[in-house]
């Protein structure tokens, strides 16, 4: 890691538990980034969405990579659909997660519609959530050139300490479901049981990491919950970094 830190601007840091120094502190459990760093895979899906249970099924087994850091967000456009079992409301699904979706689709297909399943791969490139080889080919095409981040516990938190990139960008902590299930018994996929991983729970802002790079201490989520670091570059356009927060 860099010996020349950045200050990194707090978003009300009180209220998110951020904590910001100059120098390492003494850490426990560390956990080494890869040699390339990881590259993001989101997910957008719904529990409503007759497409999705495919893209569902598929995405634990894109999780288990170890160059990925995977994502699943649930939106919730698909709630007030109805069919002859009725509607759904997905449990996970937030507008934020669309509006996050939506931006995205501005940002890479230049269009204001939507779809799901879908897969965003590095906030640059997409496809059709669904589809194996397209998803592996994006992932394996991705280019590795974010910054390296390592996590490790430190004092009751979460210590990250993130390497220098290209342009910086704005850190959030993603927290999810590692895994849950659901059975579904309305809308368009009654009797199915949604096996999943990685479901988002939330996400808040952390500051603005800059180009040097910088480090950041981080609560930990509350128990059953997991968590991901992203740094993102502003108008949510390239992801510069990801990691998995420490076990």
């Amino acid at each position: 890691m860099t010996s020349n830190r950045c200050f990194l601007r707090a978003l009300a840091s009180a209220a998110a538990g951020l904590s910001l120094f100059s120098g390492p502190a003494g850490a426990q459990d560390s956990a080494s980034a890869e040699a390339e760093p990881p590259v993001l895979v989101e997910l957008f899906l719904s529990q409503a969405c007759s497409m999705c249970p495919p893209a569902a099924a598929l995405f634990p087994e894109i999780a288990e990579r170890a160059d990925v850091v995977a994502l699943s967000w649930h939106v919730d456009y698909w709630n007030m659909t109805s069919s002859r079992n009725g509607r759904w409301e997905d449990p996970f699904s937030k507008a934020a997660y669309t509006k996050r979706q939506k931006r995205y689709n501005a940002n890479i297909r230049h269009k204001s519609s939507i779809y799901t399943p879908q897969v965003v791969v590095g906030g640059e490139t997409q496809t059709v959530g669904g589809k194996k080889e397209k998803i592996t080919a994006l992932i394996d095409q991705a280019p590795r050139t974010g910054a390296a981040i390592e996590a490790s516990l430190s004092r009751g938190g979460m210590q990250f300490e993130i390497d220098d990139s290209e342009t910086g960008g704005n850190a959030y902590l993603v927290t999810f479901k590692k895994r849950t299930s659901t059975r579904i018994t309305g809308g368009a996929n009654t009797g199915k049981t949604f096996e999943e991983v990685n479901v988002v729970t939330g996400i808040r802002p952390l500051g603005v990491v800059r180009k040097r790079g910088g480090d950041l201490w981080v609560e930990k989520p509350s128990e059953g919950e997991d968590c991901a670091l992203i740094v993102q570059e502003p108008g949510q356009k390239r992801v510069v970094a990801a990691a998995y927060c420490p076990g």
